[in-house]
């Protein structure tokens, strides 16, 4: 059920008080003797002074520089690390609960938007140093709603960038529109970008034609075009234009050897069984793979893997991290739709966990050789879908990524740099650099060192305002 912001916000004043040290973004503030982390140069630098004034970085300069410290609330930092704000490329911020009811005497499938669970999202995502967003797939007035929120200060949240609903062959409402037609594919992506649409997300349902469609009719609008791709091979699509791919799941039989494709398609049960039977027939160093290599070469698509999403599914049969930071930090009532019925893993026996498992070091294998390819590698998480909780699970994504074998430094431009350029912000967020945006991430420990240390967070600073760890936990509602 959709709940309006400002009747939320009217009826919850936990939600419209800012945290304790939100600070006016007019004053200066100086962040002091903090080693600034470099990831595309692989080295911390010595103690830097940074100043900021209202929204921006205005000063980065050598620790105690006078220039820096003049009339500024001074945060002493010595012996800490200060990285840009986090972003997370797959998060459906506004996504309520997958519902299924009747309507006119057939059962319909439903996800519609709800801005209580919005705000918590945007709360959660700040308090781990998530500080933008792209939603590849939401109701655009939802995100509308929220925009003006935040612009209005009303809120504590990421900055979003949103698709609307996903375009496929067949409706589900709150979250796919169906387009079947070259002319309804023109109309509805015209009917997006009007709402405010910003990317244009595509489904795995479309035809190779409408795919294409899709793409020159977000193209016409100025618009990039993502897509969650299945029938289609991905260095099809990139062929055809598509700017971004989402989800480690290429799953389509065009790329599978001749052999492995015949016993694949004899045997495969289809939905989410495909999420690991397909990877039994994939050599991710095969001519297949070194195809799917080669076009993220050469195209340089943005992508983002979401590991953590189907990883989360493959050890859902156990009382996993994931499940313990559902029931931390996802909204109740997301929490209990994936325990009662709605997960990535319907209907699978013990046996298919084993499977699915077993089956991982190719998916790894497969993150590695295409992050160091010269794509735009982004990171996304998939929140909001199950066991998928708000900005934890950005970390869960990097370690993965890690534990694949992706350098670490790699990782942390992929979380920061690399989206910020994808997004067509890349001269204003993403780096710790004068005249950028104040959205930063101050660690306890460099993560250069060990992913991990993402997760050791001091302070975030969002929009110039310096929260400390009282203000984080006051985020997380702890």
């Amino acid at each position: 059920m959709r709940r309006p912001i400002l009747a939320t916000l009217l009826f919850s004043s936990t939600l419209l008080a800012a945290p304790a040290d939100a600070r006016p973004a007019g004053n200066a503030l100086a962040l002091d003797n903090v080693h600034i982390i470099e990831a595309e140069h692989e080295h911390v630098t010595a103690p830097k002074c940074v100043r900021v004034e209202g929204r921006r970085l205005v000063r980065v300069a050598n620790a105690g520089d006078k220039a820096c410290l003049r009339d500024a609330r001074l945060i002493d930092l010595h012996g800490r690390y200060l990285m840009p704000g986090l972003i997370d490329m797959h998060a459906h911020l506004t996504l309520g609960p997958m519902e299924i009811k009747r309507e006119r005497g057939r059962m319909v499938m439903q996800a519609q938007a709800d801005d209580d669970i919005a705000i918590h999202n945007a709360r959660r995502l700040v308090a781990f140093g998530v500080t933008t967003l792209r939603n590849p797939g939401g109701d655009l007035p939802a995100a509308a709603r929220y925009k003006a929120a935040i612009a209005r200060g009303e809120l504590v949240g990421p900055e979003a960038f949103d698709a609307g609903p996903v375009i496929n062959n067949a409706d589900l409402p709150g979250l796919a529109i169906a387009a079947r037609t070259t002319q309804e594919m023109e109309r509805v992506v015209e009917a997006q970008v009007e709402a405010g649409a910003d990317w244009i997300k595509l489904y795995t349902g479309l035809s190779p034609d409408l795919l294409k469609a899709g793409i020159d009719a977000a193209h016409s609008h100025g618009r990039p075009a993502v897509a969650h791709l299945e029938g289609i091979a991905w260095p099809d699509a990139l062929e055809l234009g598509l700017d971004g791919i989402v989800h480690l799941m290429p799953l389509s039989p065009d790329l599978l050897a001749v052999e492995q494709r015949a016993a694949w398609q004899g045997t495969a049960r289809g939905g989410t069984y495909s999420f690991f039977e397909w990877w039994e027939h994939f050599d991710p160093d095969g001519p297949e793979a070194n195809r799917v290599v080669a076009a993220f070469q050469r195209h340089r698509p943005v992508f983002d893997a979401t590991l953590v999403a189907f990883h989360a599914a493959f050890v859902q049969d156990q009382d996993s991290a994931y499940k313990a930071d559902a029931r931390d930090h996802a909204h109740p009532r997301l929490l209990a739709n994936w325990n009662d019925w709605f997960t990535f893993a319907i209907g699978w026996q013990p046996e298919d966990f084993v499977r699915a498992r077993a089956i991982w070091p190719k998916v790894q294998r497969m993150a590695v050789r295409l992050h160091a390819t010269d794509a735009r590698m982004t990171l996304g998480t998939d929140m909001s879908n199950p066991w998928i909780a708000p900005g934890i699970s950005l970390h869960r994504e990097m370690q993965l990524l890690a534990d694949a074998g992706v350098p670490v430094p790699r990782i942390l431009l992929a979380a920061t740099r690399n989206p910020a350029e994808a997004l067509g912000a890349g001269k204003r967020l993403g780096r710790v650099v004068a005249g950028y945006e104040a959205d930063l991430l101050v660690l306890d420990a460099n993560p250069l060192d060990d992913i991990g240390h993402t997760r050791d967070i001091h302070a975030v600073v969002l929009d110039g305002r310096f929260l400390d760890q009282e203000a984080l936990d006051q985020l997380k509602g702890e």
